[in-house]
């Protein structure tokens, strides 16, 4: 079992995030450029107990076929036990890494709440980029300007409950222009000449997260196979310093 298998976390998963009214604005702003009547299937990197499959499938169409992957046993468990008799449901357990899935399965992959917990955040992106045939929503690593840092959050305090010992994870925040660099060279591989970014002040508390520094949020949906002609990539902020710099290289 891994820290994310706890009761507190398994529980606040089973009841929380899988209502269309529970997206942050950081998913709800680039989802909303997706064109829905294309999305036939999806793959969630990072599902938990499967709450988006419930938010996807009224946002999108009753119809789509979902695919939940997640490192946590206990979570699988509870999603394959929520949604058992749902033929256009599955879940998978999976360590951190390459995917099994062939190219261009799914016409959305997705993946919210992960990756600012994993180091192989770039493997991951790179994969989700490679099942996907159409459309890549990834919440990247929390980011900043300064050198990147691991933090330490508090799932205990993140998620209250009964649970008294503290359960500890990473919490990666890297350099924004680093990171810039690496999608746009990841960008011109695959031949991805549009995305919209999101981007605002992560609002944390102390009590679960205890670090000094101003870090941001960053998320992105893009879009494989668009027309060079119509390539197009924007950033939504209010901070002028990461609009010129993500101006700067995209």
């Amino acid at each position: 079992m891994t820290q994310w298998g706890k009761k507190n976390v398994i529980n606040f998963y089973a009841n929380n995030r899988d209502k269309i009214s529970d997206l942050y604005d950081s998913e709800k702003k680039p989802l909303s450029f997706i064109k829905k009547k294309q999305i036939k299937s999806i793959l969630d990197y990072g599902c938990a107990v499967g709450g988006f499959y419930k938010i996807f499938r009224i946002y999108f169409d009753y119809k789509i076929n979902y695919h939940g992957l997640d490192i946590e046993k206990n979570a699988i468990f509870e999603a394959r036990k929520k949604f058992f008799k749902n033929k256009r449901v599955k879940f998978s357990h999976i360590k951190s890494g390459k995917l099994k899935e062939k190219k261009d399965k799914y016409s959305l992959s997705f993946s919210t709440g992960v990756l600012n917990h994993s180091s192989d955040y770039k493997i991951i992106i790179s994969e989700l980029i490679r099942v996907s045939s159409k459309y890549i929503f990834i919440d990247s690593p929390r980011v900043h300007t300064g050198k990147s840092f691991i933090g330490k959050l508090n799932l205990s305090n993140r998620f209250p409950s009964d649970v008294k010992v503290n359960n500890i994870v990473n919490n990666y925040t890297i350099n924004i222009l680093d990171y810039f660099l690496f999608l746009k060279k990841l960008f011109k591989k695959n031949n991805i000449n549009k995305a919209v970014f999101f981007h605002d002040n992560l609002p944390y508390k102390k009590k679960y997260l205890k670090i000094n520094k101003k870090i941001s949020f960053l998320t992105f949906m893009c879009e494989k196979k668009v027309n060079k002609q119509n390539s197009n990539f924007k950033i939504l902020t209010k901070d002028n310093d990461v609009k010129r710099l993500f101006y700067k290289y995209f």
